[in-house]
């Protein structure tokens, strides 16, 4: 599944960020080590993650690129 389609709120974990760049970005920032909480997904327009009291914003285009699987785990 894509990041475009997950539901506000819902925990998940980014698997594959095919974009070199912004996987970087993501790793510097700490996004890629663990569960993400989807904050918002403003229509048409960027996807809102947030972890740990920081948030990114996403392209909508990226966030179709960008596969995820779904957290079951409780939040750190």
């Amino acid at each position: 599944m894509s990041l475009a389609e997950v539901s506000p709120e819902e925990r998940i974990e980014l698997a594959d960020v095919p974009d070199d760049d912004a996987r970087t970005r993501l790793l510097r920032l700490g996004f890629l080590d663990g569960r993400v909480e989807c904050h918002q997904q403003i229509h048409n327009g960027p996807v809102v993650l947030r972890r740990r009291g920081s948030e990114v914003a996403l392209g909508r285009a990226l966030a179709r690129e960008i596969r995820v699987t779904r957290s079951t785990d409780t939040p750190k």
